[in-house]
C-alpha cells in the first residue's frame, strides 16, 4: 500500500537525494544474520535471540501467519507488553506483508474498538486472560461475529476462537518457511506500520509509516547518538510510543542489541542496566523522575554511556542531577508520532549545551520553521507555531485524507506546539497552542510557570492548566507532585514565582497536591484530564 502524502515522483526524489534507500529493515536483519549470526539481537528475562535465531523464528512465524489465509496488506491489531516477543512479531509481520498496529497496554474497549473500526484488522494478537472482564467480552463478541479473521493468544489456552502463540512459532508443518513468505514482504516504498498518536485531543490518530522512513529514522538517530554495533540499548519505554519504537529502529541501521526490562519500576531498570552492563538506554521523563528518586550512588553504571529521554523535554534540573550522580550523559529529544525528531541533542555535546533547556537541533534531513498565526515564517528568537518536515516520519493518517490535509501542507506538519529556534538552530518548546491560558486577554505559557515551580527541590513534577473563571474566563491552576514526606505550601510556591519576577496574572490561583500526574499512552501528561479536575 502506497503512502498518502508521497507521489511516485516524491519517492524517486528521496532516492535520488540519497535520503531513502531501497534496503528494508528485513534486508538489514538478514545481512546481520549472515555476517554476525551469533551476535546478540534482543533479549528480555524470558528470551534471548541472536541475529540468526531471530531470522529463523521470524521466518517460521511469518509462514504461520501466511498459512492462516491472511491477505497481503491486511492489518493486525496487537496489544502486548514490550519484550523480545514484540520484536519477533514486528519482524514477522513485515515478512508476511501484514501491517501491524500496536496498541498501548493501557487501552481498553473504547480505544481498541475505535482502532478496529478504522483499520478493519484481519488478525488480533493479544492476551485475553489479562483483559478486564468487559473488555474480553467485547473482544470475544467481535471475534464471533466474523469481522476478524484470525486471533492469536500470546499466553496460550484462549479457547476455540484463539490460536496459541507457541504453536505459531513452529511454522506450518512440513513446509519451507521461505517458500510460504516469498513475494510477501514489504518493499521500501510501502506502508508497513501504523502507529498511534498520543490522543491528547480525543481518540488517537493512526499514523502510517513507509518502510524506508523507518530505516532512515534509525540511521539518523544512530548518527546523533553515536550508536555502534557494540551497544546494548535498554528499551526502558513501551514500543507503542516513539521513545521505545524509534530507538529499536536503530537496529536497522546498526546491528546493536536491544534489551527489555522486566518492568518500568526504578529498581528493576537500574538492576537491568547494572547487571547486564547496558551501554545505553531510552526512556521518557516520568521514568527518569523515578530513577532520580533511587540511590544512584550505590550503583555501578560506569558502562552506561547515555540515556535518551524522548517524547518531551525532561525537567533540566532532574536531567543534570541524574548525569552528575551517574556520569551517564542525558540526551533529550522531542517529537510526535507524525514527525519524530523535532529536536534532538547530540550525545557528543557538552552538558552546558546538551542540557541548556532546548531539545536540540532537528535530525539530519529534517527541517523546522516557526510561523505566526497567518502562516508567515518568523525570525530566530521569535516564538510561534512550530512546523516540521522530514522523510523519516509518518506519511499521513491512515485512510483519512481530510485530516491529513488539515495537518500537513506542502509537506510541512503543523505540530500544534509553540516553539523558538535560536540562531544556532536549536529548538526550545514552550508548550501546546491549545493549552495556552487566556486570562482576560493575557496569555500564559504553562511551561514557563512549570519550569519555575519545578526548581523547588521538593517538587517532583508539576503541571499548570487552565481552569474556568467567571470574571477572567481562564485562570492558571497548578497540580503539584511533592517528594515523599514533603508538604505542599501554597504561599511558598506563590512567593517563589513572585521572587522569580512573575507578574500576578501568571501566578496560579490554586495549587492542588496530587500523588501522580495522569498520563496518556505515550507517557505524556494528560492535560485534558487535569483541566477537567480544575473545573470541578
Amino acid at each position: 500500500m502506497q503512502p498518502s502524502l508521497l507521489s511516485p515522483e516524491d519517492i524517486q526524489a528521496n532516492l535520488t537525494a540519497g535520503v531513502w534507500s531501497e534496503e528494508t529493515m528485513l534486508d538489514c536483519y538478514r545481512r546481520y544474520a549472515r555476517e554476525q549470526p551469533t551476535a546478540l539481537a534482543c533479549r528480555d528475562a524470558a528470551d534471548t535471540y541472536s541475529w540468526s535465531e531471530l531470522d529463523a523464528i521470524t521466518d517460521r512465524l511469518a509462514a504461520s501467519l501466511v498459512s492462516m489465509g491472511l491477505e497481503r496488506d491486511s492489518r493486525a491489531l496487537v496489544q502486548m507488553l514490550s519484550s523480545s516477543r514484540e520484536v519477533v512479531l514486528r519482524i514477522a509481520l513485515k515478512k508476511a506483508g501484514i501491517i501491524g498496529a500496536f496498541a498501548p497496554m493501557q487501552w481498553r474497549r473504547r480505544e481498541l474498538e475505535y482502532v478496529r473500526e478504522r483499520i478493519d484488522p484481519a488478525l488480533v494478537v493479544m492476551s485475553p486472560a489479562r483483559m478486564e472482564t468487559e473488555d474480553r467480552a467485547w473482544l470475544e463478541a467481535t471475534l464471533k461475529d466474523g469481522s476478524i479473521q484470525q486471533s492469536v493468544d500470546l499466553d496460550d489456552g484462549g479457547g476455540d476462537t484463539w490460536v496459541d502463540w507457541s504453536a505459531m512459532l513452529d511454522g506450518p508443518a512440513g513446509s519451507d518457511p521461505s517458500v510460504q513468505i516469498s513475494e510477501r514482504e514489504f518493499r521500501f516504498d510501502e506502508i508497513s506500520l501504523l502507529t498511534m498518536s498520543s490522543g491528547t485531543s480525543g481518540l488517537a490518530k493512526l499514523c502510517e509509516w513507509p518502510e524506508a522512513a523507518q530505516v532512515l529514522m534509525g540511521a539518523v538517530l544512530a548518527e546523533r547518538m553515536d550508536v555502534t554495533d557494540a551497544d546494548d540499548i535498554g528499551i526502558f519505554a513501551p514500543m507503542t510510543g516513539a521513545a521505545g519504537l524509534v530507538v529499536w529502529m536503530i537496529s536497522a541501521s546498526v546491528p546493536c542489541a536491544c534489551t527489555f526490562p522486566p518492568s518500568y519500576r526504578g529498581p528493576d531498570l537500574l538492576d537491568c542496566a547494572e547487571k547486564l552492563k547496558l551501554t545505553a538506554a531510552t526512556t521518557v521523563p516520568v521514568i527518569l523522575a523515578r530513577l532520580v528518586e533511587e540511590s544512584l550512588e550505590s550503583r555501578d553504571l560506569s558502562h552506561l554511556r547515555f540515556i535518551r529521554i524522548g517524547t518531551g523535554a525532561p525537567d533540566m534540573g532532574m536531567a543534570r542531577d541524574f548525569e552528575e550522580r551517574t556520569g551517564c550523559r542525558v540526551v533529550v529529544a522531542s517529537g510526535s508520532m507524525e514527525c519524530t525528531g523535532f529536536g534532538h541533542a547530540d550525545v557528543r555535546e557538552d552538558a552546558s549545551v546538551r542540557l541548556d533547556g532546548s531539545v536540540g537541533r532537528p535530525l539530519r534531513t529534517g527541517q523546522l520553521r516557526i510561523e505566526d498565526e497567518h502562516g508567515n515564517e518568523l525570525p530566530p528568537g521569535t516564538s510561534g507555531e512550530l512546523k516540521a518536515r522530514g522523510p523519516y516520519g509518518s506519511s499521513g493518517y491512515w485512510m483519512d485524507p481530510a485530516e491529513t490535509a488539515k495537518v500537513w501542507k506542502d509537506g510541512w506538519y503543523s505540530t500544534g506546539d509553540i516553539g523558538v529556534i535560536d540562531d544556532s538552530g536549536r529548538l526550545t518548546l514552550m508548550g501546546r497552542l491549545k493549552f495556552v491560558i487566556n486570562r482576560s486577554g493575557l496569555k500564559i505559557l504553562p511551561v514557563e510557570v512549570e519550569l519555575a515551580l519545578s526548581a523547588d527541590p521538593e517538587v517532583v513534577e508539576c503541571a499548570v492548566v487552565a481552569g474556568p473563571d467567571r470574571a477572567y474566563g481562564e485562570v492558571p491552576i497548578a497540580f503539584i507532585q511533592m517528594r515523599e514526606g514533603s508538604v505542599m505550601e501554597d504561599q511558598s510556591l506563590s512567593d517563589r514565582l513572585r521572587e522569580a519576577g512573575f507578574p500576578e496574572y501568571k501566578i496560579p490561583v490554586r495549587f492542588i497536591a496530587i500523588d501522580a500526574l495522569p498520563r496518556i499512552s505515550d507517557n505524556k501528561i494528560d492535560r485534558q484530564a487535569l483541566m477537567r479536575l480544575a473545573g470541578e
